[in-house]
């Protein structure tokens, strides 16, 4: 770096503020001498996603106790390079960089995604329909030079994490007499950014790979295994599409003809977030246990939040990253075993025995909340039933082969992921083969994620446009969401017998209030269920005695407990989820089904 830029760093009123923060946080923190522990997995990373500096800072101070040898910094701090031309992200992700250096963190990668939206390239490279031309060196030129002048904005990095599918411009999309498929297309963008990053720059350069259905898949495998580039690695998710429970392990990873690390999102975007109890250490340790077993695989990067102040460093959830590096070290390593030594090393060896059980049965208590006979039934954590995608791209039997659903939690039954559980739990209008697209992105009249992504579902004929919901399936939901709140009650119950037994550095006040949560959103999902579910098998069956009943009390129910969570005075961090705001989304469920405003027939909950 160089002098002048150095000096106009230091008086960056920005910079310098954010600094005084790191001082004080840094010497709040532990400050025994800390050394890398070297193990033999190659790569060992977190990446953090939020911008709030002081919870990445006390992220990067724990770091070295969990080996950590690669940094990834994205999402709210630079999710695209160019982001490094906006002063006050570029301002924190210096300091992070500065603070991770400085914590002996040996490699630090920024984010990017490639192309971006069609409007930031001129358009003096774009034809007649407004297409950029990929035929025109001068393009690749201008392309190369402008991420060049990117990357001397950040001068301290070691490597770029590009995502190169599903991007703003799909260079897939773009016009090229040259490179005729999609494959090509794409294997040239990234050995045209490699060329740069790595032959120029000398740094590392990681693709994200990222596909929404099987069909996909095939493509992205062709496209990943033509890049030329030998340098190339690849970063591809735990599971596919996206971070479900119900989802099975990337098996594809098989197929990559490169090194690769495996994306683990321990901030529990789908799950909880740490501000519902999403302490899931079985569900990594599995995970991780499946993509040990290949030898490209070098290592993984766990998320260690999901933005705002939800970084999991130092609270209950931390449990998930210690996990992740114990069974990394030791694969025979138990769930048991691990729970036990993380209680032990921050809430006292008292008290193990008594909390041990309460961690290991909370995935359970998870997965009735949030997942419904399978389905991932939130909106990114977020109340919301209706959401389409829960019943359309988030199937999970979209990546199973047979689609099977082993559902326990009380209901202790089989099911077909597609002809039983879609079919019944489904609004009949996300199930029409013909159903007009009319979601905020994309063009109305385009095909909506059911048609385009498994078509299949209609070809088999397990889909009906007919509302199914019925008193059977009603009873099942039920029953699952009872089993969640009775074990999210047990839970509390046990954590306060164990609060004498508490004697370690983290706090009983955080871990009883993070289950409290719980518990009160397992009242609140239980009640939705009953209220939503019952008013859809209400349209289909509006006489049943049985039906009505539950739909009322549902509906009374979840304005009581709205009222709770209204009161209730420790309502967490706050990241993608602001656990207050349910209260906003349950009372307006709640107000669609009394006035009839949901665009299922347009009718009112009336009981005779």
């Amino acid at each position: 770096m160089s002098k002048r830029r150095t000096i106009n760093k230091i008086f960056n009123p920005s910079y310098l503020l954010a600094l005084i923060v790191i001082m004080l946080v840094s010497c709040s923190g532990n400050n025994k001498e800390k050394t890398v522990q070297d193990t033999e997995l190659e790569v060992r990373g977190w990446n953090i996603l939020s911008d709030n500096l002081e919870k990445g800072v006390k992220a990067i101070n724990s770091s070295m106790d969990y080996g950590i040898n690669h940094l990834q910094l994205s999402h709210k701090l630079i999710m695209d390079l160019k982001d490094v031309r906006d002063d006050e992200k570029l301002t924190k992700t210096t300091i992070l960089i500065d603070k991770a250096r400085q914590a002996g963190i040996k490699d630090i990668f920024l984010w990017d995604h490639a192309l971006y939206k069609l409007d930031y390239y001129p358009d003096e490279f774009k034809n007649e329909d407004g297409l950029i031309n990929l035929d025109n060196p001068k393009f690749w030129e201008w392309f190369k030079k402008d991420y060049k002048s990117m990357l001397d904005k950040v001068p301290n990095i070691d490597g770029i994490v590009l995502t190169f599918i599903e991007t703003g411009a799909h260079v897939e999309d773009q016009y090229s007499k040259k490179w005729l498929t999609e494959s090509d297309k794409l294997a040239n963008l990234v050995d045209s950014v490699a060329s740069v990053v790595i032959d120029e720059r000398d740094l590392q350069l990681y693709i994200r790979t990222f596909i929404y259905y099987k069909e996909e898949l095939n493509a992205l495998l062709e496209c990943v295994n033509k890049v030329k580039h030998p340098n190339v690695k690849i970063m591809t998710k735990e599971a596919p599409h996206d971070f479900f429970l119900t989802h099975p392990p990337s098996g594809f990873i098989s197929s990559f003809n490169k090194e690769a690390i495996i994306e683990f999102d321990l901030g529990h975007e789908y799950n909880g977030q740490g501000i519902i109890a999403s302490i899931l250490p079985e569900k990594v340790m599995e995970r991780w246990k499946f993509f040990a077993q290949h030898e490209h695989v070098k290592g993984y990067v766990a998320r260690t939040d999901r933005y705002g102040d939800t970084q999991n460093v130092g609270r209950p959830t931390e449990i998930n990253l210690y996990a992740l590096r114990r069974i990394t070290q030791d694969t025979t390593l138990t769930p048991e075993a691990i729970v036990k030594e993380f209680i032990a090393e921050k809430y006292g060896g008292e008290a193990v025995d008594a909390l041990s059980p309460v961690f290991l049965e909370t995935k359970e208590i998870i997965e009735s909340i949030f997942y419904t006979l399978g389905l991932q039934t939130t909106w990114h954590s977020r109340f919301d039933l209706n959401y389409e995608s829960i019943y359309t791209r988030h199937v999970s039997g979209k990546w199973l082969d047979p689609p099977i659903a082993e559902v326990k939690h009380g209901v202790n039954k089989t099911f077909h992921y597609w002809k039983d559980i879609v079919e019944t739990l489904a609004p009949a209008h996300y199930k029409r083969r013909d159903r007009i697209y009319k979601a905020k992105k994309g063009n109305i009249g385009d095909p909506t994620f059911l048609q385009r992504e498994a078509p299949y579902v209609f070809d088999n004929k397990w889909l009906s446009p007919d509302e199914k919901m019925n008193l059977e399936y009603l009873t099942y939901i039920i029953t699952e969401k009872e089993y969640g709140v009775k074990k999210a009650l047990w839970a509390l119950n046990e954590i306060e017998k164990a609060k004498p037994l508490i004697n370690g550095p983290y706090s009983y006040d955080e871990l009883y209030q993070l289950y409290e949560r719980t518990y009160i959103a397992a009242k609140l999902y239980l009640a939705g269920a009953k209220a939503y579910y019952g008013y859809r098998a209400y349209l289909n069956t509006p006489d049943n005695q049985s039906i009505q009943e539950i739909t009322k009390e549902g509906l009374s129910e979840m304005l009581d407990v709205c009222d709770e969570i209204k009161a209730y005075p420790f309502k967490g961090a706050v990241g993608q989820l602001n656990w207050a705001e349910d209260v906003d989304r349950a009372k307006s469920m709640h107000d669609k089904i009394v006035n009839g405003w949901f665009e299922f027939e347009n009718k009112k909950f009336e009981v005779n």
